[in-house]
C-alpha cells in the first residue's frame, strides 16, 4: 500500500458566480438536468419495481412476523452502517464535484476505512443481538444480510463519483440491476420454501452483483480513479467527512427509530405491518433520488450570479418533485385500502391506515431531501446538525408516546408529524440561502392538479371503483398540471418538451 499520497484537502464551494467545475450555458445545464433526472428515474424506477415485488411476495409467503423479521434487520444493520458511512461518499461528491481529480486522492481510501469499520461492528451488533435473545431466526436474517447492506455501501461511493460527473446513466444501470437480481432470487428462494433468512442471503447476492457492475462501468465511462490506499490519509479523511457523518446519524435515527420503538413496544405482526406500509412510503424516494441526483453537482458549482443562477435550479428541483410526487400521495391517502389488498394480500389490510397517514409525508420528504442536498452541497453540514438532530429528537418523542396508544397508525402520524415540522425550519433557512422563491409559480401546478385528482379519485373509490378511479385520477392529475403550468409557466413546460423531442428517435426519410 503506498503511503506517500497526499492527505485529502476539504472541498470548498467555489465563489458565488465563478460557475465552479461546471460548464456551460443555462440551456445545457438545465437540459442536462432533466436528462440525468430520467436516466435516474427509470433506473429507479425498475429497481424499486422489483424491491416492492419482492416485499409484496414475502408478505404472501410470510405473514406479518416473518416479514418483521426482515423490516427489524434491515433497521438494524441500517444503524450499524452510520459509523461505517461516516458521511464519506456526501464528502466525496462534493469534492469530486469541484475537482475531478479529488477522486484519485479519495476513492479507494474510502473504501478502504470503511471495509476497516464495518468488521468490528458487525460483529458487535450480531453480539448484542445474540445476548438480547433475540430470536435465531432473526439473528441468522441480519447475518446474512450484512455483506449486502456493506456492498450497498460501496456502491454508494461508485454512484458518488458518477454524480460528481453529472453520469447519471451508469449508476442507474447498476442500481437497477442490482435490485432486479436481488429481487428475482429472492422470490425464487421464498416460492422454493427457504424462508425469510434466504430473503436476506438474495439481497447481499444482488448488491454483491451490483458493486461488480459499478467496477466495470467506472473506468469505461468517467476513468477509474488511482489505486492505492494511504492510512496516514484516514484520519484527515474522517476529520473532513465527520459534519457529514453526525448529519447522517441523525437522518438514520430519524428514518428507522419507530420501527425500533415498535419491535420494542409492539408485537411482530404490528411492526410487520408498518413495515409494509413504509416499504410503500420508501419508495416513492426513487423520484427524490433521481432529482438529487441530478442537482448534487449542480447545486455545489452554480453560485447567484451564474447562468442559470443557484436560486432557479432550486426552484425547478422543488417544483419538478412536487409535480412529481403528488399524485403519489394522493393515491396512498385516498387508495391505500386497495393498495395494500393488492400488493400484500387481505393479511395486510391494516397496512392501509398508515399508508393513508403517510401519503402527505411523501412530498414533505421530498422536498426536506432535496433541500438538505442543497444545504450540504454548499455549506459547511455541521449547520444541518442540530436542525437534523431536533428532528429525530421529536420523532422519537411523538412515537414514544403514539405507538403504545395507535400502534403502526401512531408510528405513521409520528413520522407525518415530524416531516411537517422539518420542511418548515429547512425551507425557510434555504429561501434566505438561494435568496428567496417564487412560491406561488412552484406549487400551484401540483397544487390544482393533486386537489382535482383528489376529488375524482375519492368520488369514485367511494362507489366500489378503485382501480378506475387510479387511472381517471392520473390522467386528470396530468391535464390540470399541464394547463395549469402552461398558463403560469409556459418556459418550463417547453424546456421538458424540447429535451423529450431531441432524444426521440428520429425516422428515417425514404
Amino acid at each position: 500500500m503506498s503511503r506517500e499520497r497526499p492527505t485529502p484537502a476539504p472541498a470548498a464551494s467555489p465563489p458565488p458566480g465563478s460557475g465552479g467545475a461546471a460548464p456551460s450555458s443555462s440551456g445545457r445545464i438545465e437540459e442536462r438536468a432533466i436528462v440525468n433526472t430520467l436516466y435516474n428515474s427509470g433506473g429507479e424506477i425498475a429497481g424499486r419495481l422489483a424491491s416492492l415485488l419482492l416485499f409484496a411476495v414475502a408478505g404472501h409467503v410470510l405473514g406479518e412476523s416473518g416479514l418483521g423479521a426482515f423490516v427489524f434487520a434491515v433497521a438494524v444493520l441500517g444503524f450499524v452502517m452510520v459509523p461505517v458511512d461516516l458521511g464519506l461518499d456526501r464528502y466525496l461528491l462534493r469534492a469530486v464535484a469541484v475537482d475531478r481529480s479529488a477522486a484519485d486522492r479519495l476513492f479507494f481510501d474510502v473504501l478502504a476505512l470503511k471495509l476497516a469499520l464495518a468488521l468490528p461492528l458487525f460483529a458487535v451488533a450480531l453480539l448484542v443481538l445474540h445476548l438480547i435473545g433475540y430470536s435465531h431466526q432473526t439473528q441468522a436474517t441480519t447475518l446474512v444480510l450484512a455483506p449486502g447492506v456493506f456492498c450497498d455501501s460501496v456502491a454508494r461511493t461508485q454512484f458518488a463519483v458518477f454524480l460528481a460527473h453529472e453520469r447519471s446513466g451508469p449508476r442507474a444501470f447498476a442500481d437497477a440491476t442490482q435490485r432486479i437480481c436481488s429481487a428475482a432470487l429472492g422470490i425464487a428462494a421464498l416460492k422454493a420454501g427457504l424462508g425469510v433468512v434466504s430473503l436476506g442471503a438474495s439481497y447481499s447476492i444482488g448488491s454483491l452483483i451490483g458493486v461488480v457492475i459499478g467496477f466495470v462501468l467506472l473506468p469505461r465511462t468517467v476513468g477509474m480513479p488511482a489505486r492505492g490506499v494511504s492510512l496516514r490519509s484516514w484520519r484527515a479523511l474522517a476529520a473532513y467527512s465527520l459534519p457529514f457523518a453526525t448529519q447522517d446519524v441523525f437522518t438514520v435515527l430519524l428514518a428507522k427509530a419507530d420501527v425500533l420503538i415498535l419491535s420494542l413496544l409492539a408485537t411482530q405482526a404490528v411492526v410487520g405491518s408498518y413495515g409494509a406500509a413504509y416499504r410503500l412510503f420508501e419508495s416513492t424516494l426513487f423520484v427524490t433520488f433521481a432529482l438529487v441526483g441530478a442537482y448534487a453537482a449542480m447545486f455545489t458549482y452554480l453560485g447567484p450570479e451564474s447562468d442559470p443562477p443557484l436560486r432557479s435550479a432550486y426552484q425547478r428541483a422543488v417544483k419538478l418533485s412536487l409535480v412529481l410526487l403528488t399524485p403519489i400521495a394522493v393515491a396512498f391517502v385516498t387508495l391505500g385500502g386497495p393498495i395494500c389488498r393488492l400488493i400484500y394480500g387481505p393479511a395486510f389490510s391494516s397496512a392501509a391506515l398508515p399508508l393513508g397517514i403517510l401519503g402527505p409525508a411523501v412530498i414533505l420528504l421530498g422536498v426536506i431531501t432535496l433541500t438538505i442536498s442543497l444545504m450540504v452541497s454548499r455549506e459547511s453540514p455541521r449547520r444541518m446538525v442540530p436542525v437534523t438532530a431536533a428532528m429525530a429528537a421529536l420523532n422519537i418523542a411523538v412515537n414514544l408516546v403514539l405507538i403504545p396508544l395507535y400502534g403502526a397508525a401512531g408510528a405513521a402520524a409520528a413520522m407525518l408529524a415530524t416531516e411537517i415540522v422539518y420542511a418548515a425550519w429547512i425551507l425557510r433557512i434555504a429561501t434566505r440561502a438561494v435568496g428567496g422563491l417564487r412560491w406561488l409559480p412552484t406549487v400551484v401546478g401540483a397544487g390544482a392538479a393533486g386537489a382535482a385528482m383528489t376529488a375524482l379519485a375519492l368520488a369514485l373509490a367511494l362507489r366500489g371503483a378503485p382501480v378506475v378511479a387510479a387511472a381517471a385520477g392520473v390522467v386528470v392529475y396530468a391535464v390540470v398540471v399541464l394547463a395549469v403550468e402552461r398558463l403560469v409557466n409556459p418556459a418550463d413546460v417547453e424546456l421538458i418538451r424540447s429535451v423529450v423531442g431531441r432524444r426521440r428517435p428520429s425516422r428515417r426519410r425514404d
